[in-house]
């Protein structure tokens, strides 16, 4: 469903984006109808209007895509679908975890479809490789992430994310985590630490004739023939996943560009990546030099190229669509800037900001829902919005999965029911370590918590020992009522990884 954008040795040579349309039907979408229509009627992809891109031969099919354009066409309202502010969107409450809601959404999904739902279902928060085969999950064709290099280990794949995630899953459902079993001490420690904790079940394996499975990520391995399959349409999970998608939904982000040659700087985006890899700055034909090799090195995979803003603000939020229209809204995080001017990669968490950043990117975000409810897709979802020194905002990603410091968010809420708390500092980006035991580091923590009760608190939210007794890679949060205070009892407890001499 996205367009495969590809480099095109145009005269000067220079990059540019190029969509390969012929493969694609094009649904223009005006107030009161759809239409087809084909490349050579457009000049450009009209920016006022949504348009749908879809594999031809899925239209006319009876297949799932071509079922849900059919609803897309007789049941989306156009007159009404204008911002106007009517998404009902509710606070999250503090007692349901994120497998609470995929049984509620699969659930009202089954009584509507007069089915009974699912029984065996399991909650996937590892992203699939392309990169390498030593993942617990491999996408080498349909379903391609560019996770270029190939990481030097999985296991931040297969533990990290599962586990971070797995602290405020609930136990609805089981969480899938290859190693069977978290780090020992670990659910001792969230046990310890996070008021209303919700122990979670680990899945080691899953069965694909018998499992459903929420995905992170769309799995190529979970569409054969004989497997239970996918929460979401898989297609449509991986072109909301793209940022070639970004343009579709809303006006309000950043301008698409034709080349990186005449406007500079300019950023480009491979279009399905996580995290900063394969985002360029190109200032001049060096960067551009480095951008042709990253592309020649990682298979050249798609990518867009957009306007370069001046960043005053980065903030990002997380929710939840329920398959019945509501949304629930977990919060926001921003990152700030550190002495040296860049931003910091920890998560910044700050209560008494909270309605002021969802004022701030509810437009952004009813945008999105409301593209992503047209195409059917529900579940947890995360956006970036950036800020200029304006205050213009840009929506410059949308991340259709639970999202990074929303576990972070969650338990600051939690914590605040029980001590007030109104801040929080949560670090994960990049190669974070503790520099000991993982029982030396529970340890440490469990005596500075019992020492600082009511004043802060330190959780891990996942971690494995990189080398045995002597380092662990990490993912921390600091919780208190002093954003200095939390600064610095984070840099005891999670720093990056010490440079070779």
């Amino acid at each position: 469903m996205s367009s495969n954008t590809h480099i095109d040795n145009n005269d000067d040579g220079r990059h540019r984006t190029a969509s390969s349309l012929d493969s694609m039907t094009l649904l223009q979408i005006s107030d009161d109808a759809i239409k087809e229509t084909v490349a050579e009627d457009l000049d450009a992809i009209p920016k006022a209007k949504l348009l749908v891109m879809t594999d031809t031969d899925k239209l006319h099919d009876g297949s799932p895509e071509d079922g849900l354009l059919v609803d897309f066409e007789h049941d989306l309202d156009f007159e009404n679908s204008v911002d106007h502010g009517s998404l009902k969107v509710g606070e999250w409450g503090c007692k349901k975890f994120y497998s609470d809601y995929i049984k509620e959404g699969l659930a009202y999904k089954a009584k509507k479809e007069g089915k009974e739902p699912h029984k065996d279902v399991v909650m996937l928060f590892e992203s699939p490789s392309t990169s390498t085969t030593e993942s617990s999950f491999h996408n080498p064709t349909k379903y391609r992430f560019h996770d270029w290099p190939p990481p030097k280990s999985t296991l931040s794949k297969a533990v990290l994310g599962p586990c971070r995630y797995g602290s405020m899953n609930g136990s609805a459902y089981p969480v899938f985590l290859r190693a069977g079993a978290a780090t020992p001490g670990l659910m001792e420690h969230w046990a310890e630490t996070i008021p209303n904790y919700c122990p979670p079940t680990w899945a080691s394996k899953i069965e694909i004739e018998k499992d459903l499975v929420y995905s992170y990520l769309p799995v190529e391995a979970f569409e054969a023939e004989n497997a239970a399959g996918q929460v979401n349409a898989p297609a449509i999970h991986y072109h909301l996943a793209g940022k070639d998608a970004i343009h579709m939904m809303t006006t309000k982000t950043t301008k698409l560009l034709p080349d990186t040659h005449t406007i500079r700087p300019c950023v480009v985006k491979t279009t399905h990546s996580m995290g900063s890899k394969g985002i360029f700055i190109i200032h001049n034909d060096e960067d551009e030099k480095e951008f042709e090799q990253f592309l020649r090195d990682s298979g050249n995979p798609t990518f867009v190229i957009v306007d370069f803003v001046d960043i005053a603000r980065n903030v990002a939020c997380h929710f939840f669509m329920h398959p019945d229209g509501r949304v629930v809204w977990f919060g926001s995080n921003e990152n700030h800037r550190d002495a040296d001017g860049r931003f910091s990669s920890d998560s910044y968490l700050l209560l008494e900001h909270q309605e002021k950043l969802k004022e701030m990117q509810l437009p952004f975000v009813e945008e999105v829902v409301r593209y992503c409810q047209a195409l059917g897709f529900w579940g947890f979802c995360g956006i970036d919005v950036l800020f200029d020194s304006k205050g213009l905002g840009y929506l410059v990603d949308i991340n259709p999965r639970v999202t990074g410091s929303c576990p972070a968010l969650m338990t600051l809420k939690l914590l605040s029911k029980k001590y007030n708390y109104q801040v929080g500092l949560f670090r994960r980006s990049g190669d974070i370590n503790y520099y000991g035991s993982a029982a030396q580091l529970f340890e440490e923590v469990r005596e500075h918590n019992k020492a600082n009760e009511g004043k802060n608190t330190v959780v891990v939210h996942s971690l494995f020992e990189a080398e045995p007794n002597a380092r662990c890679r990490v993912n921390l949060g600091v919780y208190g009522n002093s954003l200095e205070e939390c600064k610095n009892i984070l840099n005891r407890f999670a720093q990056p990884a010490k440079k070779a001499k």
